[in-house]
């Protein structure tokens, strides 16, 4: 009975990447039954025929919820036995902020939410285990990151691909060398966020751990961040002194630190630049289909159409930049039509061409193009069972550990 949740993820994982590669949708029927009972009693169900794996019911969130539940109650472990629930919650919660941030398919945070109701904890067979994930059932935040960590080398090479294909070298040297300064300087600095904490312990005999620890580091990131040159000149004395009491382990942990920080400004410049050159195609409001999703919001204001381009991070960079929260969270007036994962609406399409007809829309929308996720999350889902957490085993490589 202990490999339930793996026999269960492994049959999940299966169908949805063959569904998702196949058509870009995820069928509720394959990770969560009684939602998709929900949805078609309440007319949510799309009543286009499939074949015959499209109507097999995988009940994963319901399986790991039961299953955690009779361990749970069989041992007399209250956090045990509601453990499948709560990761079933910390997976749909990770899902929907990426779905909130446009990032992700609802599919694609209905399966985080399946993985997660199976590995609330890490198993035995896992090696690399979080120590936040031990006592409580937050081992779905381990299967979020391995997956994003698991799909990288596919879209590096992906990326590499098309630009190999269309000649852009340029953009390539742009992905490989930009903002690599601002890397360099967050990696000072989070190299002094924690020598100082070993100095703090030394002075004091009081060490900052867990969640003190992520708040001291995140604090001291935005002081040097707002003042930069105090940040860099503090950075590199506490680095110089760390060198002089450890030559060897500082600069070790610091070139690791460096490596991996590079790491991920390269994962971010690669996944804009598909975002942006790839993913991303001009065309008509004519060639616009049910189901198409938008790359950018064309809202009403004043009576009049107005069209916003800026991803989510731009709307970051407005907010913090003086604009407000009104920057982050929207378009002033009504939302005619925007990148939700659901896609585009007939009715939506019909207005669309009402203004373009009316001369108030030029003809030129931006569509996205899919890119199935599914594989990453089954990817990461065997990882975090066989292996464990990449994310934690860098930072105890990072530590010298």
């Amino acid at each position: 009975m202990e490999y339930l949740p793996l026999l269960l993820g492994v049959i999940m994982g299966v169908i949805t990447s063959y569904t998702d590669i196949r058509t870009g949708f995820i069928d509720d029927i394959h990770v969560f039954p009684t939602l998709a009972l929900i949805g078609k009693l309440r007319g949510w169900e799309n009543e286009e025929p499939g074949g015959v794996l499209d109507r097999i019911p995988v009940p994963v969130v319901e399986g790991g919820i039961v299953y955690y539940l009779y361990l749970g109650l069989s041992s007399g472990n209250l956090m045990l036995a509601l453990s499948g629930l709560l990761g079933f919650l910390v997976g749909f919660g990770l899902g929907w902020l990426l779905y909130y941030l446009g990032g992700w398919a609802s599919g694609d945070a209905i399966i985080l939410a399946g993985f997660s109701a199976l590995l609330p904890y890490a198993p035995a067979s896992a090696k690399v285990v979080p120590p936040y994930t031990v006592d409580y059932p937050l081992y779905p935040v381990t299967i979020f990151l391995n997956s994003l960590m698991a799909v990288f080398p596919f879209i590096f090479m992906y990326a590499l691909g098309i630009i190999v294909y269309r000649r852009d070298f340029a953009e390539l040297k742009d992905i490989l060398v930009s903002r690599v300064g601002i890397t360099i300087q967050i990696g000072v600095w989070l190299m002094a966020a924690y020598g100082l904490k070993l100095i703090l312990a030394t002075l004091t005999g009081w060490m900052l751990v867990g969640i003190g620890s992520w708040i001291f580091t995140i604090l001291l990131l935005y002081v040097f961040g707002k003042y930069r040159r105090v940040g860099n000149v503090i950075g590199v004395a506490v680095i110089g002194v760390m060198l002089y009491l450890n030559p060897k382990g500082t600069a070790v942990s610091l070139l690791r630190l460096m490596v991996i920080l590079y790491m991920f400004r390269l994962f971010y410049a690669i996944v804009s630049y598909i975002r942006k050159k790839v993913l991303m195609e001009e065309v008509p409001v004519e060639a616009l289909r049910e189901w198409d999703i938008l790359g950018e919001t064309i809202y009403e204001y004043n009576m009049w159409p107005m069209r916003d381009r800026r991803s989510f991070w731009d709307r970051i960079k407005d907010a913090l930049g003086g604009k407000g929260l009104s920057a982050l969270f929207g378009s002033p007036g009504r939302i005619i039509a925007s990148p939700t994962a659901e896609g585009l609406k007939k009715e939506q399409i019909e207005e669309l061409k009402r203004y373009v007809e009316m001369g108030m829309l030029e003809n030129r929308f931006l569509r996205k193009k899919s890119m199935p996720f599914a594989p990453a999350l089954f990817i990461g889902f065997l990882i975090s069972y066989f292996w464990g957490d990449i994310f934690w085993w860098i930072q105890l490589k990072m530590a010298g550990l």
